[in-house]
């Protein structure tokens, strides 16, 4: 009977550990992301992509259209990295920015860029007519985006 009593104790624990652990990595790939970006298709061959990366360390791209990526791809960055990146922001001054760009026209790819930093967070929407300190701050994410060594998502 002491045999089985121990048997179910450990069984238990061991149940209860694995479903700890399940929740520790459960909670690390929930975090929400400090930076996405994303560009929609145009009616031409524009590129159509997202990026997400998180305070972990963790960035995802998921390549649709007229880029090298297609599919899901995901990396590492370093703390220097994320910090770069972040840098990118903060030199732009980007919470000064609209939360929307726009007008009235067609076939136009729309530019969402989001960015958390731990203090405040936005998202800006730029389908027409921003300024160029954030058409020079997409160009400088998309540069590290694609500067990143992506690996196929398994």
């Amino acid at each position: 009977m002491q045999v089985i009593i121990k048997q179910y104790t450990l069984f238990i624990l061991l149940i209860l550990s694995l479903v700890g652990c399940k929740s520790a990595l459960q909670s690390k790939s929930d975090l929400p992301p400090i930076v996405m970006f994303e560009k929609t298709e145009c009616f031409g061959t524009c590129p159509s992509y997202a990026f997400k990366a998180y305070p972990d360390g963790r960035a995802t791209f998921t390549g649709r259209k007229y880029v090298d990526l297609i599919g899901e791809y995901e990396t590492t960055l370093s703390k220097a990295q994320l910090d770069s990146l972040g840098n990118l922001f903060e030199a732009a001054d980007y919470f000064k920015f609209a939360n929307v760009y726009s007008a009235n026209i067609e076939d136009r790819p729309t530019v969402y860029l989001y960015y958390d930093n731990g203090r405040q967070n936005s998202k800006v929407t730029d389908y027409y007519g921003a300024p160029q300190r954030l058409k020079e701050l997409e160009q400088a994410v998309e540069e590290f985006i694609f500067g990143l060594d992506w690996q196929l998502q398994q």
